[in-house]
């Protein structure tokens, strides 16, 4: 195919700063600046690789979202004063999210407006790009709110009269985002003759019968977001998707983005083990239930009886620095700030060139293939299956009857889970790799707290949400907003309560704002945006990280 010259232009429609701290969204529809020369599948792996980068990763997965849900514990990276305030949180997701958008809206324009005899050939990716715009949406709504959308990305999609867009309301997007998301997967299921993009896919390689089943997929996260402002429409969704015929049903369905290594050195120049440790919350779970992921998600210490004693015979003049003797070769460590002091497992201690830190670290190929001297690729989940047959297993206790009872659709999500990772820390090649076998996930089942007891059915569904989420963890703090698990008083899985200097600490659950500058761009629809989202009784105040979202009803 010939490749036609074309202009980059601006990002996004007026979106002007929403508060002092965060990233410039001004620069909008304007000043053309770069040429390339590119196929129009070229722009698909655009959106791809802006699904998650590394400012996204660093500021908030392992600064923020890793220690909010107390997977781990942080070891450095921000002071004990800002464990709800972290610098940067969510301006690289924002970006992520215009810049997925500036990508997908072009698309279908470039096409229309370069190679118009090839307009219908390429329905396919269009909607592919829909779907992962609208997946990249939802968690910058959960984070901001109400979000320009459909008037956005004006010159990119030709519409150059909008330069002054209007931001829809959660609600308004959640009900066009459905919408579309049914558009699109009925528009891949009935395609034909289409232009192939096969090289460009990191999901699916170009099958569309996959995509098809992660549109519906990203559906259910939608309606688990409505299920408490308006459940019988959350409900009406999930039947409609569960009555399909086109879901998830194998984790070879997953809806996960492969990079190769070339991407794991760009994409994500730090590793989780930069900031972050297991925490004593996290660690207890994986323990108590002898769990196969520890080993997925995290890389045995170094506290052997041999190299203790080795440690210890070589510090008896300093005691704090002495390896107490039950610490075992899995341990976590305190996410709690006021506890560092006097935590033994947090200690950084070396024996010659031993690193003796209890704490464990994470795989760190998990989230950079390339650490280590490692060879693998990356990966960003987005819906896998397992995740799926839990929002499936809440549906259907709340009454969406479908093929399977809730027990089956949560006993399929713990295997798929468990059979999932052990796939994934292969694709990753982690350090001392070993595959979770039948057994042991037969054997994981039928413990109490993870077989399936009805009396504590929620409970159970949404602590293996949790651990589901160990990577996905914009999910698990959507899962938390919503379901206030886990918690400090919950069972299976138990957070320690944090204290910052004797001040108990809560998990933020949105942006904090502050009012645009009078003469900012899009002013007036800035202005008006804040104003609507006010109105909300849980809304709080403007420069409160704890107000809530219009879906984060209590």
């Amino acid at each position: 195919m010939k490749k036609i010259k074309y202009y980059i232009l601006g990002a996004l429609a007026s979106m002007a700063a929403l508060s002092s701290c965060d990233a410039d969204f001004t620069k909008i529809n304007k000043n053309p600046d770069t040429v390339y020369e590119v196929d129009p599948e070229v722009f698909l792996y655009q959106i791809e690789n802006v699904m998650c980068n590394a400012g996204e990763t660093w500021a908030d997965s392992y600064a923020c979202r890793l220690r909010w849900m107390q997977y781990c514990a942080g070891i450095w990276g921000y002071s004990t004063t800002n464990f709800t305030e972290c610098a940067g949180f969510s301006g690289s997701l924002y970006s992520n999210y215009v810049n997925a958008g500036k990508y997908a809206r072009h698309i279908p324009y470039y096409v229309k407006t370069n190679m118009p005899e090839q307009e219908a050939a390429y329905s396919d990716l269009t909607e592919v790009a829909r779907i992962l715009l609208i997946t990249k949406g939802i968690q910058a709504s959960d984070v901001y709110g109400s979000l320009v959308y459909t008037d956005g990305w004006g010159t990119r999609n030709g519409n150059v009269e909008i330069l002054e867009p209007t931001f829809q309301t959660q609600e308004e997007l959640l009900t066009t985002w459905n919408q579309e998301l049914k558009e699109a997967a009925n528009k891949l299921a009935t395609s034909s003759n289409q232009v192939t993009f096969k090289n460009y896919d990191l999901a699916y390689s170009g099958d569309m019968s996959k995509w098809v089943k992660a549109a519906n997929a990203v559906r259910m996260r939608i309606a688990l977001r409505l299920l408490k402002q308006k459940p019988a429409e959350a409900k009406a969704i999930a039947q409609e998707v569960l009555s399909s015929g086109n879901i998830f049903s194998s984790i070879d369905d997953s809806f996960i983005l492969y990079f190769d290594n070339y991407w794991t050195t760009q994409g994500d120049w730090h590793s989780v083990i930069d900031m972050d440790r297991a925490s004593a919350a996290f660690m207890a779970y994986l323990l108590k239930y002898n769990d196969p992921r520890k080993r997925l998600f995290f890389q045995i210490n170094n506290l052997t009886p041999e190299n203790v004693a080795a440690f210890n015979a070589k510090e008896t003049t300093t005691p704090a620095q002495v390896i107490p003797t039950h610490l075992g070769r899995w341990t976590g460590g305190s996410v709690s700030y006021d506890k560092w002091a006097t935590d033994s497992c947090r200690t950084s201690r070396y024996l010659d060139d031993i690193d003796m830190r209890p704490m464990n670290r994470p795989q760190t190929r998990l989230w950079k293939g390339a650490q280590d001297n490692g060879s693998a690729g990356g990966w960003i989940p987005l819906v896998t299956y397992a995740d799926f047959c839990f929002m499936a297993s809440e549906f259907t206790l709340e009454g969406v009857a479908n093929s399977k009872t809730a027990q089956q659709w949560y006993e399929e999500g713990v295997k798929a889970s468990l059979r999932q990772w052990s796939k994934i820390a292969d694709y990753c090649k982690i350090n001392d790799y070993e595959a979770v076998t039948e057994s042991e996930i037969e054997a994981f089942l039928k413990q109490d707290g993870i077989a399936w007891n009805s009396a504590m059915a929620k409970e159970q569904i949404y602590c293996q949400t949790w651990v589901e989420h160990f990577k996905n963890n914009s999910e698990s703090w959507a899962m938390y907003k919503r379901t206030n698990y886990p918690s400090t008083t919950s069972t299976l899985v138990t957070w320690e309560p944090i204290n910052v200097y004797g001040e108990l600490q809560q998990v933020p659950r949105r942006k904090k704002f502050t009012m645009p500058a009078d003469g900012s761009a899009n002013y007036a629809n800035q202005v008006k945006r804040l104003e609507d989202m006010q109105k909300e009784s849980n809304f709080g105040r403007l420069d409160s990280e704890f107000g809530r979202i219009w879906w984060d009803k209590e």
